[in-house]
């Protein structure tokens, strides 16, 4: 699943669907702009389940990357820090998920605290699928197309004007950001992420 498709971006820029001479081109902007999008909010939107682990800052607090849903999540601990996470934690006897909604990003421990490493090596392991929602936000499909029809026609604007737009005071410049992708990102871009 992506955030867009070469289909969409085809029918947005008027090129004929059996049309398969820009297909690479497609592919690789719509590429470019999923990569854009996720470096510029600091989050991934598709979701995929995995392990992860991470190193608690504190006994009580365990920050984690976006968790989608807590359906189907597994944590385990590594208690005596021997890189096996050999202790199953439950939800809700052992730990509680900060918040009433995905993306989740904060657990509490409930009991005995979350196993501290001295050695620095992750004592917590968490299988989720993870990511900012179940499924990619209206918001993301919409910002990803519009960025993959725009990467794609740079092609015709390589030094940054617009082919074939001259007005009565010369060249068109292309502005560097997008005002509607930017609105598109605003309510999903995390704090302190560049």
């Amino acid at each position: 699943m992506a955030y867009t498709t070469t289909a969409l971006v085809k029918a947005s820029l008027g090129i004929p669907s059996a049309t398969t001479s820009e297909d690479t081109a497609i592919a690789a902007a719509i590429g470019a702009a999923e990569s854009l999008i996720d470096n510029y909010t600091g989050r991934p939107f598709e979701p995929v389940t995995e392990a992860r682990t991470f190193l608690p800052r504190t006994a009580s607090i365990l920050g984690v990357d976006d968790i989608a849903t807590l359906s189907g999540l597994v944590i385990k601990s590594d208690e005596d820090q021997d890189g096996t996470f050999e202790t199953t934690l439950a939800i809700g006897t052992d730990f509680v998920a900060v918040g009433n909604a995905s993306p989740w990003r904060k657990f509490t421990q409930v009991n005995q605290g979350w196993p501290l490493s001295i050695y620095g090596r992750p004592t917590v392991e968490v299988t989720a699928t993870w990511g900012y929602a179940s499924a990619v936000p209206d918001n993301i499909k919409q910002a990803a197309l519009l960025m993959s029809c725009r990467l794609f026609q740079r092609k015709a604007s390589p030094l940054g004007f617009q082919a074939g737009a001259i007005s009565e005071f010369g060249p068109v410049r292309i502005s560097r950001q997008d005002p509607d992708v930017a609105a598109l990102l605003h309510g999903v871009k995390l704090i302190g992420v560049a």
